[in-house]
């Protein structure tokens, strides 16, 4: 049978991969802080035309949380583009993943949900994955790259972890949520930029609109992909991200992936789908729970 959440799903997998080589490609001539801006500016004029024309309106509710969401995701997103800049793609896509450990510690944390026992093998898989990739022994191959590309998966988890107490508190919609990041991101962006501020040719704006573009159609994909089947089957679909980055790094830009980044990255990935599968049986467990009652 036709699963139109795969395609979905991998379709959004497709775009972020675009959209990143992009951001790489763009980064050779413009600074982390423009792209951001450039990126964040488009995109919230193509929000506001979709959300005017669909007649979507703002909430007057948790505005803080909106904005601490905003903030983190607009970091992270700055922090990952200059981890592009100076990284291999797919090894930035690579530790883009580490996101789903941090969300299990801030739910924890914020959330009071208990870290079952159950979860810790695959944890030490994703640690050992990421000390094979990152391979600290080796000093050209742990860069401050690497550093940022890790903050920013922290700072993704925070905004994932944040997304989940905005719908559980109910009366907001996805695209409020992502103008507040992109509004925030914009004055990440401006801040970044204005030392060394250089105004994008007619190339470089092609590619900050493309990036724009990719960057919405990616989230429109993904949130349909969301709606259409499991949750934990989209998050599975979406690892295939990490092979389109690691395509476009080798076609484009020259870059083979290490051995033990790949035997890290296979760590990682699996550690990753073996902890979200945990996650999903325990929560299965605690609704039947409530059931019952």
């Amino acid at each position: 049978m036709f699963n139109r959440g795969l395609v979905f799903a991998m379709g959004a997998a497709l775009a972020f991969s675009i959209m990143n080589m992009l951001v790489k490609e763009l980064s050779f001539s413009m600074g982390s802080g423009e792209i951001v801006f450039g990126r964040s500016i488009i995109g919230i004029i193509i929000l506001l035309l979709i959300m005017k024309k669909f007649n979507i309106k703002f909430s007057n509710r948790d505005i803080s949380a909106l904005v601490f969401r905003g903030a983190a995701g607009g970091l992270s997103m700055f922090l990952i583009f200059i981890a592009i800049s100076g990284m291999h793609l797919g090894d930035v896509a690579i530790l883009q993943q580490l996101s789903a450990i941090f969300v299990l510690f801030l739910s924890a944390v914020w959330l009071k949900e208990k870290i079952p026992a159950k979860a810790i093998p695959p944890l030490v898989v994703i640690i050992l994955g990421t000390v094979l990739l990152l391979r600290p022994w080796e000093y050209n191959s742990f860069s401050i790259y690497a550093v940022f590309a890790i903050m920013a998966a922290f700072l993704a988890a925070m905004a994932y972890v944040t997304i989940n107490r905005l719908f559980k508190n109910g009366g907001h919609n996805s695209w409020e949520i992502v103008f507040y990041f992109l509004l925030c991101s914009t004055f990440i962006g401006m801040a970044a930029m204005l030392k060394n501020f250089h105004y994008p040719n007619n190339h470089e704006m092609i590619l900050l609109v493309a990036i724009g573009l990719f960057s919405l159609l990616a989230q429109a994909l993904m949130t349909q992909a969301y709606g259409l089947t499991s949750a934990v089957f989209v998050s599975f679909v979406l690892y295939l991200g990490v092979f389109f980055n690691a395509l476009w790094g080798y076609l484009f830009f020259d870059e083979i992936m290490h051995a033990l980044s790949i035997t890290g990255g296979v760590l990682i990935i699996g550690g990753s789908i073996l902890l979200t599968i945990t996650k999903n049986k325990l929560r299965k467990k605690r609704i039947d729970v409530i059931k019952k009652e």
